[in-house]
């Protein structure tokens, strides 16, 4: 007779549990930070020919993964800034990979002021 009266004891903690754990991952979602949005990134290639997208580093073919990943609710313009000893192709990629995923290349001196300013 008692195991029948444990089973929905067990039953209801169960439920119980459940409810509170939602509650738990509801009140912890609401207090997440929403995704920056940013108007203009700089992704900059060295002498070495590595990527870094707003100083992180990164691949080359994939800055427009790393934008959309970083920044889903932003469409920002993406400036660049070449070293002198920059190869070709790596600035190609990133422009391949900006071009495919449908951001706008933007300015080529590295956030320098114009000359005389």
């Amino acid at each position: 007779m008692q195991a029948v009266q444990v089973v929905p004891k067990l039953r209801e903690f169960a439920a119980l549990g459940c409810l509170l754990a939602l509650s738990v991952l509801c009140a912890c979602s609401q207090d997440a930070p929403a995704p920056a949005v940013v108007d203009v990134l700089l992704v900059s290639i060295d002498a070495h020919n590595n990527c870094s997208l707003a100083g992180s580093p990164v691949e080359c073919a994939a800055v427009a993964k790393v934008i959309r990943a970083r920044y889903p609710t932003s469409h920002p313009r993406v400036d660049f800034c070449l070293d002198k000893q920059t190869r070709y192709e790596a600035a190609v990629e990133v422009m391949k990979s900006l071009g495919d995923g449908g951001f706008k290349v933007g300015d080529f001196n590295c956030g320098k002021p114009a000359a005389g300013v």
